[in-house]
């Protein structure tokens, strides 16, 4: 059980090191998706548990916030929501047909990548903001999760 939360421990930092570090790598444009949501709700699918999963994305964000230097508590809230929302919504679809399964993980993380990209880059005005970034890493970030999806679907 400890072994468990060890490589999970350790597989987020890694993903929190490469987005931050390495984000070059697989940016267009300069817009850049969020690896850490899909990791982060692909987990919250597959646990049943939401108290871990909220615990999870709190200490995830909390994380990427006090590695970017970052107002500490603004990522950490928002994948706490999502994470809780995930959980919850978990417990309501497991009897769903896979497609339908599949539809509401892909509206999760289109909600999600939406709401930690709006919260987290409000730096700039509105409309500017919603069709230079907002927009384009979410539609990136869903791009990324359909590719994952595609691969390993979820449980």
């Amino acid at each position: 059980m400890i072994r468990e939360h060890i490589k999970y421990a350790l597989l987020l930092f890694l993903i929190i090191f490469i987005s931050l570090k390495f984000s070059w790598l697989y940016s267009v444009y300069n817009v850049r998706p969020d690896i850490l949501i899909v990791f982060l709700l692909r987990r919250s699918f597959s646990d049943p548990e939401p108290g871990k999963n909220v615990i999870w994305g709190f200490s995830a964000g909390l994380a990427l916030d006090l590695v970017i230097g970052d107002v500490i508590g603004i990522s950490s809230l928002s994948y706490c929501i999502v994470c809780f929302f995930t959980s919850f919504y978990k417990r309501t679809i497991s009897y769903l047909p896979g497609y339908k399964r599949t539809l509401v993980y892909l509206i999760m993380i289109l909600f999600s990548s939406f709401l930690i990209s709006l919260v987290t880059l409000s730096g700039l005005g509105f409309f500017r903001n919603m069709l230079t970034v907002v927009i384009p890493s979410t539609a990136y970030t869903l791009v990324i999760a359909v590719i994952l999806h595609s691969l390993k679907p979820t449980k």
